[in-house]
């Protein structure tokens, strides 16, 4: 566009014009606000990416409510409608003075400015006025950012125009250069277009009191110091945010362990196209990092070292040695110690790693179970071994002959997880252990059994047992019925030393008969019912209890010995049937 000629200063501004230059001040302000921050910090700064991002919002909202903003450039000042909008109060506060000094007389911004073009403007001057000065002026890097919503005015050097002038022209006399847009048309030459002209056709720069604009880069001893004041204010500012996130980030890098960082950059060696006596080298060492990762409890990253050992398949290393290594006592002590003082991901950890050691990871797991004295561990321990030995429970025939009775048991329960007619064999041998804690673990590994196989081991387990013992056998015996445990219930209740038993032992009986009998022990169960004295008052219980059995068998035949129970002469009989088939009524 044609920048507008600056109105005379005599007229006065219109309101429009008023709200315009207001708007391009605080937007020229906050332009050398990002500007002072980006020489602060580091590009990457969060707080001069908030500034950046600031600048384009004002930016954007600055052309769309007031459309183009020129800004024009002198000496010491920034202007806009003729309005001083950021006058210098030092030599290190003239914002105007590199645009000048490199030509530059006049920026209009238009409607559509980008992101990136204010980010262009802002290193664009950054450039010029850094310590590492660019050979390329203000002029000619805007120029080849070719800026599409940025259009500026410029005064060329000797060398772009005035060859036929006179040579007497005073420096900065002559024509503002127009300024190429992206959306004109291509010159002749395939060039951008010019689509800008001089306002009045010459600018002359202001001169210095000595006749000359000064460039000299020496400080003077009489500028403010205003600027520097402020420029302390704002690291004051920053300085408590700054300093948390340096120590944040100071905390952060120093966080990560030594083997973790030996693991992470012996990955990516290994991952970067390396030849084969690299690799060689590299898994003689990586056994170093696996040892000092398990010393120091890095479950984690010893997993990732095996890893990347198997990765070099080094024929130096086997897998087989440091796993002995490992199931040795005073490794076994030293990892439990720290596993049970580790949260539960670390539990988690250590169970992959004993996975990848692949068979050895099984008696190691075991081993770390039998001496770990954290209950939730001991169960993720065992879980793991379960799983690991699911399809092949044999692994764990050499864990039933340990002389400690609780590693015994434990494995027991694991065979217990795992279930099927497989563990029966294991469980027989465990029978053996002397300790009742262990054949109470047999009981409830062998619930996981089908009957029929479960059958002869529970069978085993009703002698020499106490009384829980016996009730918890019948009570998994009761599941089915059964002619052979029929057989067995009726020896201990037609024993002579069954009147003896603990009231819980017979009544463990009385259930586990109901449960299993059938029409052939009906017979039986009737002669038990009318066995006795009459008037012996001890048999009540007992008869109401056969009677009880024989309505649970349910079948018509059971229901004809109640019937005709209730047609005898002794009371206690006809009671005993009676309430038995009241019971039988009630829970149809």
């Amino acid at each position: 566009m044609n920048p507008a000629r600056p109105p005379d200063e005599t007229e006065p501004l219109t309101p429009e014009q008023e709200a315009t230059a207001r708007a391009a001040g605080l937007w020229v302000n906050q332009f050398a606000r990002t500007l002072k921050t980006c020489r602060l910090y580091d590009g990457n700064n969060p707080t001069v990416v908030r500034f950046r991002a600031d600048l384009h919002v004002a930016t954007a909202r600055l052309v769309e409510q007031h459309g183009a903003v020129q800004l024009r450039f002198t000496a010491d000042d920034v202007t806009c409608e003729g309005e001083s909008l950021y006058a210098a109060r030092s030599r290190e506060d003239n914002l105007a003075l590199p645009f000048y000094r490199d030509g530059v007389r006049g920026l209009t911004l238009t409607r559509g400015i980008e992101a990136r073009e204010c980010d262009v403007l802002v290193d664009a001057l950054l450039q010029v006025t850094g310590q590492n000065f660019s050979e390329d002026d203000l002029v000619t890097l805007l120029w080849e950012a070719a800026l599409a919503h940025v259009e500026i005015d410029y005064v060329p050097s000797e060398g772009e125009v005035g060859a036929g002038g006179p040579s007497g022209t005073a420096e900065g006399a002559g024509p503002l250069l127009p300024w190429p847009t992206a959306g004109g048309e291509e010159s002749g030459d395939g060039g951008p277009s010019m689509t800008a002209a001089a306002p009045d056709g010459a600018a002359v720069e202001p001169e210095s009191p000595a006749g000359h604009l000064s460039r000299s880069d020496d400080w003077n001893a009489g500028d403010l110091t205003v600027e520097i004041e402020a420029g302390y204010e704002e690291l004051e500012a920053l300085s408590a945010s700054e300093v948390k996130r340096f120590q944040a980030e100071f905390a952060a890098e120093h966080d990560v362990g030594i083997v973790t960082a030996t693991v992470a950059i012996a990955h990516a060696y290994l991952k970067s196209g390396i030849s084969e006596d690299d690799r060689a080298e590299l898994a003689r060492f990586l056994p170093r990092v696996l040892r000092q990762a398990i010393s120091h409890a890095g479950w984690l990253e010893a997993r990732e070292a095996l890893l990347l050992l198997r990765e070099c398949k080094s024929r130096e290393w086997n897998a087989e040695t440091f796993a002995q290594e490992l199931l040795q006592p005073i490794s076994v002590a030293g990892a439990v110690e720290k596993l049970d003082a580790q949260p539960d991901d670390a539990v988690q950890n250590f169970i992959a790693l004993a996975r990848e050691l692949g068979e050895p990871g099984v008696d190691w797991l075991n081993l770390v179970l039998a001496e770990s004295q954290v209950r939730k561990n001991r169960r993720a321990l065992a879980e793991a071994i379960a799983q690991l030995c699911r399809d092949r429970p044999e692994r764990l025939a050499p864990w039933i002959a340990d002389p400690r009775w609780y590693v015994v048991r434990n494995v027991v329960h694991i065979l217990g997880w795992i279930g099927g007619p497989q563990i029966v064999g294991l469980l027989q041998v465990a029978l053996r252990n002397p300790e009742p804690r262990v054949r109470q673990e047999v009981i409830a590994a062998l619930g996981q059994v089908e009957l029929r196989y479960a059958r002869p081991l529970l069978i085993k387990l009703l002698d020499g047992g106490d009384s829980r013992q016996f009730c918890g056998v019948l009570h998994m015996l009761s599941a089915a019925r059964d002619v052979a445990t029929t057989r067995l219930l009726m020896g201990f209740l037609q024993a002579p030393e069954f009147e003896n038993r603990p009231l819980d032992e017979r009544q463990a009986i009385y259930s586990a008969l109901g449960s299993t009998a059938g029409d052939a022990a009906v017979a039986e169960l009737e002669a038990e019912l009318h066995k006795g004295n009459w008037l012996s008052r001890n048999q009540e219980a007992h008869r109401a209890a056969i009677a009880r059995v024989i309505a649970r068998i349910g079948t018509p035949q059971a229901r004809l010995v109640l019937e005709r129970g209730i047609q005898s002469k002794r009371v206690l009989v006809r009671k005993a049937c009676e309430d038995a088939l009241g019971g039988m009524r009630d829970a149809a």
